[in-house]
Protein backbone atom coordinates (compact mmCIF):
# COMPACT_ATOMS: atom_id res chain seq x y z
CA UNK A 1 0.00 0.00 0.00
CA UNK A 2 1.43 3.39 -0.67
CA UNK A 3 1.79 5.29 2.04
CA UNK A 4 -0.21 8.63 1.97
CA UNK A 5 1.32 11.82 3.57
CA UNK A 6 0.09 15.15 4.61
CA UNK A 7 1.19 18.32 1.83
CA UNK A 8 1.38 21.69 3.05
CA UNK A 9 -1.28 23.65 0.95
CA UNK A 10 -0.06 27.08 2.19
CA UNK A 11 1.05 28.58 4.96
CA UNK A 12 1.51 25.64 7.36
CA UNK A 13 0.16 24.62 9.66
CA UNK A 14 -1.97 24.40 7.14
CA UNK A 15 -1.95 20.72 5.08
CA UNK A 16 -4.15 18.38 2.94
CA UNK A 17 -4.30 14.71 2.67
CA UNK A 18 -6.36 12.69 0.26
CA UNK A 19 -8.46 10.85 1.98
CA UNK A 20 -11.88 8.55 0.90
CA UNK A 21 -12.45 10.35 -2.66
CA UNK A 22 -12.13 13.88 -1.37
CA UNK A 23 -9.17 15.99 -0.41
CA UNK A 24 -8.74 17.58 3.18
CA UNK A 25 -7.44 20.39 4.74
CA UNK A 26 -6.71 21.14 8.83
CA UNK A 27 -5.09 24.12 9.71
CA UNK A 28 -3.49 23.87 12.94
CA UNK A 29 -3.66 27.29 14.08
CA UNK A 30 -7.84 27.90 13.68
CA UNK A 31 -10.24 27.18 16.00
CA UNK A 32 -11.01 23.68 17.09
CA UNK A 33 -8.77 22.39 14.20
CA UNK A 34 -9.74 19.17 12.44
CA UNK A 35 -10.89 17.95 9.21
CA UNK A 36 -12.54 19.59 6.60
CA UNK A 37 -13.66 18.73 2.64
CA UNK A 38 -11.20 21.32 0.90
CA UNK A 39 -14.34 22.72 -0.86
CA UNK A 40 -14.79 26.10 0.62
CA UNK A 41 -18.92 26.01 1.07
CA UNK A 42 -18.87 22.55 3.19
CA UNK A 43 -19.69 22.57 6.99
CA UNK A 44 -18.49 19.77 7.79
CA UNK A 45 -15.71 19.00 10.21
CA UNK A 46 -14.15 15.32 11.56
CA UNK A 47 -11.99 14.40 14.31
CA UNK A 48 -12.00 17.92 15.69
CA UNK A 49 -10.78 19.41 18.82
CA UNK A 50 -13.38 20.81 19.69
CA UNK A 51 -12.78 21.90 23.99
CA UNK A 52 -12.39 20.52 27.36
CA UNK A 53 -14.44 20.47 30.07
CA UNK A 54 -14.20 19.74 33.63
CA UNK A 55 -16.88 19.92 36.78
CA UNK A 56 -18.68 23.24 36.48
CA UNK A 57 -16.66 24.31 33.26
CA UNK A 58 -16.44 23.77 29.60
CA UNK A 59 -14.10 26.00 27.49
CA UNK A 60 -14.84 25.93 23.95
CA UNK A 61 -11.75 28.24 22.88
CA UNK A 62 -9.32 25.85 24.21
CA UNK A 63 -8.01 25.10 20.77
CA UNK A 64 -7.01 27.92 18.85
CA UNK A 65 -3.73 29.42 17.35
CA UNK A 66 -3.56 31.67 20.56
CA UNK A 67 -2.98 28.47 22.73
CA UNK A 68 -1.24 26.44 20.09
CA UNK A 69 2.68 26.16 21.37
CA UNK A 70 4.47 24.16 18.61
CA UNK A 71 3.68 21.90 15.93
CA UNK A 72 5.71 19.54 13.44
CA UNK A 73 4.89 17.25 10.39
CA UNK A 74 6.72 14.20 10.24
CA UNK A 75 6.20 11.77 7.87
CA UNK A 76 2.53 10.78 8.01
CA UNK A 77 1.55 12.67 10.87
CA UNK A 78 1.12 16.70 11.61
CA UNK A 79 1.26 16.88 15.71
CA UNK A 80 -0.05 20.00 17.21
CA UNK A 81 0.53 20.89 21.07
CA UNK A 82 -2.01 23.30 22.80
CA UNK A 83 -1.62 25.06 26.52
CA UNK A 84 -4.65 26.78 27.20
CA UNK A 85 -4.34 29.11 29.76
CA UNK A 86 -6.04 28.64 33.56
CA UNK A 87 -6.44 24.88 32.80
CA UNK A 88 -4.05 24.08 36.03
CA UNK A 89 -0.52 23.49 33.58
CA UNK A 90 -2.55 21.51 31.19
CA UNK A 91 -0.95 20.43 27.88
CA UNK A 92 -3.10 18.48 25.22
CA UNK A 93 -0.68 16.64 22.15
CA UNK A 94 -2.83 15.96 19.29
CA UNK A 95 -1.52 13.92 16.12
CA UNK A 96 -3.50 13.24 13.00
CA UNK A 97 -2.30 10.38 10.36
CA UNK A 98 -3.22 7.66 8.33
CA UNK A 99 -4.35 4.76 10.20
CA UNK A 100 -2.61 1.23 8.96
CA UNK A 101 -5.47 0.33 6.71
CA UNK A 102 -6.65 2.28 3.47
CA UNK A 103 -8.95 5.47 4.15
CA UNK A 104 -8.54 5.61 7.59
CA UNK A 105 -7.22 8.52 9.81
CA UNK A 106 -6.25 8.02 13.42
CA UNK A 107 -6.17 10.85 16.08
CA UNK A 108 -4.39 10.28 18.88
CA UNK A 109 -4.72 12.48 21.76
CA UNK A 110 -2.51 12.94 24.72
CA UNK A 111 -2.51 14.97 28.02
CA UNK A 112 -0.63 15.87 30.80
CA UNK A 113 -0.64 18.58 34.04
CA UNK A 114 1.97 20.04 36.36
CA UNK A 115 -1.05 21.22 39.14
CA UNK A 116 -1.92 18.87 41.82
CA UNK A 117 -5.78 18.66 42.53
CA UNK A 118 -7.17 20.94 40.48
CA UNK A 119 -8.32 19.01 37.52
CA UNK A 120 -11.05 16.74 38.30
CA UNK A 121 -13.02 14.27 35.91
CA UNK A 122 -11.07 16.40 32.65
CA UNK A 123 -12.38 15.91 29.78
CA UNK A 124 -11.02 16.96 26.07
CA UNK A 125 -13.93 17.21 23.78
CA UNK A 126 -13.37 15.66 20.29
CA UNK A 127 -16.33 16.05 17.65
CA UNK A 128 -17.21 15.00 14.25
CA UNK A 129 -19.93 16.58 12.12
CA UNK A 130 -20.79 15.76 8.65
CA UNK A 131 -23.86 17.40 6.98
CA UNK A 132 -25.24 15.79 3.50
CA UNK A 133 -25.86 18.68 2.18
CA UNK A 134 -23.05 21.26 2.68
CA UNK A 135 -24.00 24.58 2.76
CA UNK A 136 -24.71 26.85 6.05
CA UNK A 137 -28.51 27.14 5.59
CA UNK A 138 -28.86 23.54 5.94
CA UNK A 139 -27.53 22.87 9.09
CA UNK A 140 -30.32 21.95 11.78
CA UNK A 141 -30.25 24.09 14.86
CA UNK A 142 -33.50 22.09 16.64
CA UNK A 143 -30.82 19.16 17.71
CA UNK A 144 -31.88 16.68 20.54
CA UNK A 145 -28.76 15.10 22.27
CA UNK A 146 -28.57 11.72 23.71
CA UNK A 147 -25.14 10.44 25.95
CA UNK A 148 -23.85 7.35 26.25
CA UNK A 149 -21.50 6.67 29.24
CA UNK A 150 -18.98 4.80 30.40
CA UNK A 151 -20.22 4.29 33.87
CA UNK A 152 -22.09 5.86 36.57
CA UNK A 153 -19.46 8.50 37.35
CA UNK A 154 -19.33 9.74 33.60
CA UNK A 155 -23.22 9.66 33.26
CA UNK A 156 -23.00 12.20 36.15
CA UNK A 157 -21.02 14.58 34.00
CA UNK A 158 -23.34 16.15 31.98
CA UNK A 159 -25.15 17.72 35.16
CA UNK A 160 -22.22 18.99 36.90
CA UNK A 161 -22.19 21.94 35.29
CA UNK A 162 -20.45 21.39 31.79
CA UNK A 163 -23.08 21.63 30.00
CA UNK A 164 -24.62 24.69 28.80
CA UNK A 165 -28.81 25.02 29.95
CA UNK A 166 -29.39 24.54 26.30
CA UNK A 167 -27.84 21.50 25.78
CA UNK A 168 -29.72 20.11 29.33
CA UNK A 169 -32.92 20.79 27.53
CA UNK A 170 -32.68 18.71 24.74
CA UNK A 171 -30.47 15.94 26.53
CA UNK A 172 -31.41 12.42 27.07
CA UNK A 173 -29.08 9.98 29.39
CA UNK A 174 -28.77 6.51 28.13
CA UNK A 175 -28.64 3.49 30.96
CA UNK A 176 -25.52 2.72 32.59
CA UNK A 177 -23.66 -0.29 30.62
CA UNK A 178 -24.04 -3.37 32.93
CA UNK A 179 -21.26 -4.91 35.29
CA UNK A 180 -20.26 -7.38 32.72
CA UNK A 181 -19.15 -5.45 30.21
CA UNK A 182 -16.02 -3.68 30.49
CA UNK A 183 -16.69 0.36 28.94
CA UNK A 184 -19.33 1.36 26.22
CA UNK A 185 -19.74 -0.25 22.98
CA UNK A 186 -16.84 1.40 20.54
CA UNK A 187 -18.80 4.22 18.75
CA UNK A 188 -19.81 3.53 14.83
CA UNK A 189 -21.38 6.31 13.18
CA UNK A 190 -22.84 5.41 9.45
CA UNK A 191 -23.06 8.07 6.84
CA UNK A 192 -24.82 7.21 3.70
CA UNK A 193 -25.87 9.84 1.78
CA UNK A 194 -22.00 10.59 0.92
CA UNK A 195 -22.02 12.11 -3.34
CA UNK A 196 -19.63 9.51 -3.64
CA UNK A 197 -21.65 6.89 -2.55
CA UNK A 198 -19.37 5.95 0.66
CA UNK A 199 -19.77 5.00 4.50
CA UNK A 200 -17.84 7.13 7.34
CA UNK A 201 -17.25 4.84 10.05
CA UNK A 202 -16.13 6.07 13.41
CA UNK A 203 -14.91 4.12 16.57
CA UNK A 204 -12.98 4.81 19.98
CA UNK A 205 -11.87 2.35 22.71
CA UNK A 206 -14.52 2.25 25.36
CA UNK A 207 -11.77 2.79 27.97
CA UNK A 208 -10.71 6.46 26.31
CA UNK A 209 -14.33 7.68 25.97
CA UNK A 210 -15.87 8.60 29.30
CA UNK A 211 -19.25 10.03 27.52
CA UNK A 212 -20.60 10.14 23.80
CA UNK A 213 -23.31 12.51 22.92
CA UNK A 214 -25.12 11.83 19.49
CA UNK A 215 -27.03 14.68 18.39
CA UNK A 216 -29.96 14.68 15.75
CA UNK A 217 -32.51 16.51 14.49
CA UNK A 218 -36.12 16.66 16.20
CA UNK A 219 -37.50 17.36 12.36
CA UNK A 220 -37.87 14.38 10.38
CA UNK A 221 -37.07 16.59 7.07
CA UNK A 222 -34.20 18.07 8.68
CA UNK A 223 -32.60 14.67 10.02
CA UNK A 224 -32.64 13.50 6.21
CA UNK A 225 -30.11 16.09 5.67
CA UNK A 226 -28.28 15.73 8.87
CA UNK A 227 -26.41 12.84 8.90
CA UNK A 228 -24.50 12.71 12.35
CA UNK A 229 -23.21 15.17 14.81
CA UNK A 230 -20.89 13.28 17.84
CA UNK A 231 -18.88 14.61 20.65
CA UNK A 232 -16.75 12.50 22.44
CA UNK A 233 -16.18 13.17 25.96
CA UNK A 234 -12.01 11.71 26.15
CA UNK A 235 -10.44 10.47 29.52
CA UNK A 236 -12.93 11.64 32.22
CA UNK A 237 -10.54 11.18 34.68
CA UNK A 238 -8.90 12.98 37.76
CA UNK A 239 -5.45 14.68 36.28
CA UNK A 240 -2.37 14.92 38.81
CA UNK A 241 1.47 15.85 37.94
CA UNK A 242 2.87 12.99 36.75
CA UNK A 243 0.12 11.33 34.93
CA UNK A 244 0.11 10.88 31.06
CA UNK A 245 -3.37 10.33 29.64
CA UNK A 246 -3.71 8.92 25.71
CA UNK A 247 -6.63 8.21 23.74
CA UNK A 248 -7.44 7.23 20.14
CA UNK A 249 -9.85 7.56 17.63
CA UNK A 250 -10.50 6.46 13.77
CA UNK A 251 -12.42 7.72 10.87
CA UNK A 252 -12.61 5.07 8.14
CA UNK A 253 -14.51 5.66 4.83
CA UNK A 254 -15.73 2.39 3.00
CA UNK A 255 -17.96 1.26 -0.12
CA UNK A 256 -20.69 -1.55 1.18
CA UNK A 257 -23.78 -2.74 0.98
CA UNK A 258 -24.17 -3.64 4.52
CA UNK A 259 -22.07 -0.70 6.12
CA UNK A 260 -22.96 -1.34 9.76
CA UNK A 261 -22.27 -4.87 9.55
CA UNK A 262 -18.78 -4.49 8.39
CA UNK A 263 -18.26 -1.47 10.53
CA UNK A 264 -18.49 -4.21 13.15
CA UNK A 265 -15.52 -6.14 11.68
CA UNK A 266 -12.85 -2.88 11.35
CA UNK A 267 -13.75 -2.09 14.87
CA UNK A 268 -13.08 -5.43 16.00
CA UNK A 269 -9.50 -5.06 14.15
CA UNK A 270 -9.04 -1.65 15.91
CA UNK A 271 -9.55 -2.72 19.22
CA UNK A 272 -7.05 -5.94 18.65
CA UNK A 273 -4.19 -2.91 17.89
CA UNK A 274 -1.65 -2.20 20.55
CA UNK A 275 -2.15 0.84 22.42
CA UNK A 276 -0.37 3.97 20.82
CA UNK A 277 2.65 4.86 22.33
CA UNK A 278 1.62 8.74 22.19
CA UNK A 279 1.40 11.51 19.32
Amino acid sequence: MTERHWIASGPEPEFTLDWGTRQWRINLDRDNPGLSPSDPISRSKLLSLNGIARVGRYDASAFSGKTLIGWERFRSRVVATYAPPNWGGLTVRAAWSPGPIPEAVDLEVQVWASSVGELIGVEVLVSSAWFGLERQADVPTDLATWVTPRDARSAAFSYDGRESSGTLMSLTTRPVPGSSRTGQSPSVTVSRRDPDDLSYVEMIHPNDCARRIIGGSSDRETMSRLEFATRYGLFGHDLEKGVVLRARLRGLWIRSSEPELDAMRYVEAFLREPPPLGP
